[in-house]
């Protein structure tokens, strides 16, 4: 889906990129550049597709990096965070 079909079908479900950017914590200008392809965000896409009630694969097929969840590195990231976080409360 191009940005202004995103937009449209949003409109359809009374919801608009201001109202994403708000729940989100994001900028509008954030949402708008995510569903143009100006700008990456796996969260900002993943909401989106929420929103249209659609698979993300639907409304970004040209995004593949989006089609798989979060990407490895964020995993490992994450798993990094809870080791320290686990190493930290042992020194206590």
């Amino acid at each position: 889906m191009d940005s202004q079909k995103i937009k449209m079908e949003l409109a359809k479900r009374g919801f608009d990129f201001s109202m994403l950017a708000k729940a989100l914590g994001k900028s509008p200008s954030l949402i708008s550049k995510v569903a143009a392809r100006k700008a990456r965000s796996q969260a900002v896409a993943m909401a989106l597709a929420k929103a249209l009630e659609r698979p993300i694969e639907d409304v970004f097929p040209d995004v593949e990096e989006y089609h798989h969840g979060v990407p490895p590195n964020r995993q490992d990231r994450k798993q990094k965070e809870r080791e320290l976080l686990a190493l930290l409360n042992d020194e206590k």
